[in-house]
């Protein structure tokens, strides 16, 4: 990695010492900056120096403290002249950070702000629209707006692909490849998502350094597609690695280590391997509690994730206490049409659903669906596991022409966007061609998209 230029303005000087990978003392110096700053007038570099250590303290899991000085340094930014690249920053960073705490409304309030003032004021080029374009695109994704995240993500790839400046245009081109990752993975074109995340990959590793939590975070989101796509020791091993980097960088009490445990204790439970996954999954727990408190969404998140672990090793009882907990408390904080929220209600349905309880497990899949609908639309990929679930409880009541319809459009929905051999897609057509062969129709002749598996 390049030295830094002592020459260069303080925040110059901090985004260095971050490029080297050399956290504690970009921190510090982005703490003592803004303590200064406190006492003369805002400025350019002030305001500046106010974003680094939002970006810094958003790097340590200091969320609050990142969020109030990325909102002073929009504020003060408004009030400048030339300080629209530090606010459209300030506010495409504070939409990320309302984006990793599940906050969906407010980090798209955010991102929006960043583009209408990017819109006016800065050329289609510069770095902060750029930045501004991958930060709404990815809540986009999240919102499940799939063509809208690839329009932004479109412009910030040919903008990026302009930048003058080769340094910029790397950094920026690894990011923009890893949201366009993020992208194709949510949508289950899993092949896409792993073309664009090693690119990321090493665009980052040229960027940043091996070692630079820029490629923790690409390695997380390539373990994530190969963990959805069946590849399970190819995401282990990019999962460990980036688990070492954040534990060198920040050590073990740190929320995204927390993520990184999370995550691995998923694989083990993707793998069927439920007490091999339950040490890590409770890590997890243990760590975020600490860290952000029980009550945050993260935690909840996590306690949530252990559910089905403990339920695939016989403790039924605990898994459906903690996943009832978690939608009453994910309802409250993040509201009740939350992602999140319909995803714990769809567990919860599959736990009550095992045990026999149908009435109960139907009632609480329409639940899960109605929200996901509200919150992802009526064609995302995430609605078709809802839908398959649905349409085996009504196939197991008698239901066999609204099993036949569910089946129908969750099949649909995924052969409109995923990949060909995606699981889903797969077991929609096996669960279908079961259901036609039970009432006596010819699979065969029933069309396209129905096989005998």
């Amino acid at each position: 990695m390049a030295g830094v230029d002592q020459g260069a303005s303080l925040p110059v000087r901090i985004a260095g010492l971050r490029r080297r990978g050399e956290y504690r003392a970009a921190l510090e110096a982005a703490t003592a900056a803004a303590r200064a700053a406190e006492e003369r007038a805002p400025s350019l570099e002030s305001v500046a120096a106010l974003v680094e250590l939002g970006r810094l303290r958003d790097d340590f899991g200091d969320y609050e403290a990142a969020e109030a000085a990325l909102v002073t340094a929009a504020a003060h930014a408004s009030s400048l002249d030339g300080g629209a690249a530090d606010r459209v920053l300030a506010l495409a960073l504070l939409a990320d950070v309302a984006r990793f705490g599940a906050r969906l409304t407010e980090a798209e309030r955010h991102a929006v702000e960043a583009l209408a003032v990017a819109e006016v004021h800065l050329q289609a080029g510069d770095p902060a629209r750029v930045h501004a374009l991958v930060s709404a695109a990815l809540v986009r994704v999240e919102r499940g707006a799939d063509d809208e995240a690839g329009r932004l993500l479109d412009e910030a790839l040919a903008a990026s692909e302009r930048l003058g400046e080769p340094g910029d245009r790397v950094e920026l081109l690894a990011r923009v490849r890893d949201a366009a990752g993020v992208r194709h993975r949510e949508r289950g074109r899993y092949a896409e998502a792993a073309a664009e995340l090693e690119a990321a990959l090493e665009l980052a590793e040229r960027a940043f350094g091996p070692e630079s939590l820029e490629v923790a975070n690409v390695l997380n989101d390539i373990g994530m597609t190969g963990k959805f796509a069946g590849r399970f020791e190819d995401a282990e091993r990019v999962y460990r690695r980036a688990l070492a980097i954040l534990q060198r960088a920040f050590g073990e009490e740190h929320p995204d280590v927390a993520s990184l445990y999370h995550n691995l204790g998923g694989l083990a439970h993707a793998r069927g391997d439920f007490a091999a996954a339950e040490v890590p999954a409770r890590r997890a727990v243990e760590i975020r509690e600490r860290v952000l408190g029980r009550d945050h969404p993260a935690a909840v998140m996590d306690r949530a994730a252990l559910a089905p672990i403990l339920d695939g090793l016989g403790r039924s009882d605990e898994a459906e206490a903690i996943l009832r907990e978690a939608v009453e408390r994910l309802s409250a904080s993040l509201g009740p049409d939350h992602p999140e929220v319909a995803v714990n209600l769809n567990n919860l349905a599959a736990l009550v659903q095992r045990r026999g309880e149908l009435d109960e497990a139907e009632a609480l899949y329409r639940a899960a669906l109605e929200r996901k609908e509200r919150a992802l639309g009526p064609a995302s990929p995430a609605l078709a596991i809802t839908l398959n679930n649905l349409a085996t409880i009504a196939r197991r009541r008698g239901r066999a022409h609204e099993a036949e319809a569910l089946y129908r459009r969750a099949l649909a929905i995924l052969e409109a966007g995923v990949e060909p051999d995606h699981p889903n897609l797969l077991a929609t057509r096996r669960n279908l061609a079961a259901l036609l062969r039970s009432v006596g129709r010819d699979v065969e002749a029933d069309g396209p998209g129905v096989s005998a598996g």
